[in-house]
């Protein structure tokens, strides 16, 4: 049962990676398209386009064209915005957790789980913090007060759930994802399917831990834990590229250890993508006219 739930995520997330990339991509490709005709100054032709830039250009509006290149230029500023932002705050963020190590605490785990790579750092902190940080040096990031919270055996099972996003480069994909899902705000089922996206992911990490643990037991008492400690302090969101043990869906990875066989299926809601389908399809035509 267990292996063929792992697959099922497997298969998903795959899928939801390649549905999310492939449509940013032709989405960015065909505006970067439209943007080297516009700099270029090549003429748009007589077209459906162009009846309706003259007919709003009458109206004292607004022209297509117009409207276009302001959308255009606001999505190119906010994904090279978001993608510095976001650089900028792993190195920042990093330098911080550095200026925190507990050398000793690191160096046991490391001796532990990774002797060639030292990829954790023990960082001195009280809330209880658990990540996968950077994408070409990435590292392990664990807070004294978590490892204070849990016992050895949660300890462990925190520990692989972690080396899997950073054997899968899991920062990287959804660092993609998200920045796909911020310049391209009007398509709002990107932000679904990174949020789907982690979702899976971090299921894939849980069945991880618990395959090399032998048992659930260690996972799910960090993830009981974890909710309990959230009740009365919601952790500040990191602007940095990383993938958490504790960011996402906590009570839904409780109930799939808790009652395995009764597993919920998680759909993208089909309000989101048939709205996300007419804008992509409207775009595509006034982008594709204003190229033929």
């Amino acid at each position: 049962m267990e292996k063929r739930n792992v697959n099922h995520w497997q298969r998903r997330s795959r899928r939801l990676l390649h549905t999310g990339l492939l449509l940013s991509l032709f989405t960015i490709g065909l505006m970067f398209i439209y943007a080297l005709h516009a700099i270029f100054g090549w003429n748009i032709p007589f077209d459906l386009l162009r009846i309706c830039n003259r007919w709003m250009e009458a109206q004292g509006w607004f022209s297509v064209a117009h409207v276009l290149r302001g959308l255009v230029l606001c999505t190119f500023v906010l994904y090279i915005g978001y993608g510095l932002d976001q650089w900028l705050g792993s190195h920042r963020a990093y330098r911080y957790f550095q200026s925190l190590q507990d050398e000793e605490q690191s160096a046991r785990y490391n001796e532990v789980y990774s002797p060639a790579n030292k990829l954790f750092v023990i960082i001195h902190c009280p809330q209880p913090l658990a990540l996968t940080m950077g994408i070409f040096r990435r590292r392990i990031i664990l807070s004294d007060g978590l490892l204070r919270m849990l016992d050895q055996q949660e300890q462990q099972a925190v520990a692989h759930h972690e080396l899997f996003h950073y054997r899968h480069r899991d920062p990287l994909t959804t660092f993609l994802l998200g920045q796909f899902a911020v310049a391209l705000w009007f398509l709002p089922v990107l932000r679904n399917i990174t949020l789907h996206y982690k979702i899976s992911r971090e299921i894939l990490a849980d069945s991880y831990a618990v395959h090399h643990l032998g048992t659930p037991v260690g996972l799910g008492g960090a993830l009981l834990k974890l909710v309990h400690r959230q009740q009365y302090h919601s952790p500040q969101p990191f602007r940095m590229i990383y993938s958490s043990f504790a960011e996402t869906s906590l009570n839904y990875r409780i109930h799939r250890i808790v009652e395995p066989d009764q597993e919920k299926s998680l759909r993208l809601p089909i309000g989101t993508v048939l709205f996300s389908v007419v804008i992509l399809i409207s775009l595509s035509i006034l982008l594709l006219w204003s190229l033929l």
